[in-house]
């Protein structure tokens, strides 16, 4: 979901994006346990948001993988 006053989280660096995480995950905790949920809705979509971008980062590194991996099976097998 996507919050127009929160910032793209496709600019942070790799490292930058696990700390919000992190700090969200905490805020949303505490958020619940107080009682608050309107509160922790928001921080939750936020944090939702944090997340897919921290997965759609890792699906693309894995794709990217396989597809350097699958050039490499060429020659692995000599037939002469």
């Amino acid at each position: 979901m996507y919050n127009p006053l929160f910032m793209d989280p496709a600019t942070l660096k790799d490292s930058e994006l696990e700390n919000k995480i992190l700090e969200l995950s905490k805020k949303y905790n505490t958020a619940s346990q107080l009682g608050n949920g309107g509160l922790a809705n928001q921080v939750l979509t936020l944090l939702l948001t944090l997340k897919d971008e921290q997965i759609k980062r890792s699906q693309t590194l894995v794709a990217k993988t396989i597809k350097n991996d699958n050039k490499d099976l060429g020659n692995l097998i000599n037939i002469n």
